[in-house]
């Protein structure tokens, strides 16, 4: 879990009628500037104008700062700003890039020598990394004080669980195939994969555990197809608490349940591209694959699953293998499926066994010519 304590960036008390931004003095008379802080210690203005501030540590706004946030995680501390005028303020806090998440309070009135905590929710999907998320202050009392500020605080990825479950179920057998992978866990443990039947009774509740934070868990269960399953995945601390958790039901029916993610290896292998030939011929269809592959790192296998989407023509479905790298072909051939629209997955997999890259294109057998991914 990343550090979020906030950090002192301003603090001290000044009159609302004193203020300079970047050694910058501003107002009318004169004044005097004190040491390096760039703060007033006396004067003759009558008003202030508006000003930005380079230098907060003892500034008529304080601000404290998280050191750093996590992507995806609801009211963490952003800032803890201080009104160290003699007046009231108006502060404000707004994302520069609003998408990155939700800031609250946006507005409030800040009395005299009161200090309060802004929090934020960063978007799952925002930028990560040092100085990743930009927020601007502003403060004024609307009569004689104008603050803007504008600072930046780290994000971390955080934590979070990419699941995928595939129903593989078929002739009255439930079957699923289950890949996962655990992110940003400092501390992390095992991670526990439960299938439980919720129709039939008699169908044993299995669990499995893997102390890796990436792989595939596989579950078959002979008539219990068509009937219902709830799989629940929890992610453990090297204390034993559950710090990830998540279900799914599903039908085991053959059919991909929502929610599934593709699982993400930035050094690993990538799929550049492939062709499919066809060369069906006298109802028997004919494909040949040919792919090309990048990034030997961590590479294991391509896989090549032909997937024939006709009525009752599961039998047709095949997956084929290899780890010829970085090119290479692999064949399929069934009778009697000439005319049969078929689903051509090329799947590359990592030494864990996760599909980290992917493509597919649809084919209807018997006609002939080429498909390529990418179209």
């Amino acid at each position: 879990m990343s550090d979020r304590r906030l950090t002192d960036r301003g603090s001290g008390t000044l009159s609302r009628r004193s203020f300079v931004a970047g050694g910058l003095l501003v107002g009318l008379g004169g004044a005097m500037i004190v040491g390096d802080s760039y703060a007033f210690s006396q004067t003759r203005a009558s008003r202030v104008t508006s000003v930005s501030t380079a230098n907060d540590e003892a500034g008529l706004l304080g601000v404290a700062q998280a050191s750093s946030l996590e992507a995806g995680s609801s009211d963490q501390p952003l800032a803890t700003v201080t009104n160290n005028t003699a007046t009231t303020l108006t502060v404000s806090v707004t994302l520069v890039d609003p998408s990155q998440g939700t800031v609250t309070p946006s507005t409030q009135s800040l009395a005299s020598g009161v200090s309060n905590t802004v929090s934020v929710s960063v978007a799952e999907g925002s930028a990560t990394g040092t100085n990743a998320l930009p927020f601007e202050i502003t403060a004024t009392d609307g009569d004689g004080i104008s603050i803007a500020l504008t600072r930046a605080v780290d994000v971390d990825a955080g934590s979070s669980l990419v699941r995928s479950v595939s129903d593989r179920s078929q002739n009255n057998n439930a079957e699923y195939r289950v890949t996962y992978q655990v992110n940003g866990v400092s501390d992390f443990d095992s991670i526990s994969v439960t299938f439980e039947n919720l129709d039939l009774g008699w169908v044993d509740t299995v669990t499995e555990s893997r102390t890796a934070t990436e792989g595939v868990i596989e579950y078959d269960r002979g008539g219990a197809g068509n009937s219902e399953y709830r799989i629940t995945f929890d992610v453990y601390d090297s204390t034993g608490s559950v710090v990830l958790t998540e279900s799914v039901t599903d039908v085991a029916d053959g059919n991909e349940p929502p929610g599934n993610q593709q699982p993400t290896d930035p050094d690993g292998p990538r799929l550049e591209s492939f062709t499919v030939t066809d060369e069906t011929l006298n109802n028997n269809t004919d494909y040949a694959v040919a792919y090309e592959v990048s990034r030997p790192d961590r590479f294991e296998e391509v896989r090549v699953t032909f997937t024939n989407t006709e009525p009752n023509k599961g039998w047709a479905t095949r997956e084929e293998a290899t780890d010829a790298f970085p090119t290479g072909t692999v064949t399929y051939r069934q009778g009697g499926t000439e005319g049969d629209t078929y689903e051509i997955t090329v799947d590359i997999v990592n030494t864990n066994e996760i599909v980290v890259d992917s493509g597919t294109v649809t084919h209807v057998a018997g006609t002939d010519g080429t498909v390529s991914f990418p179209g």
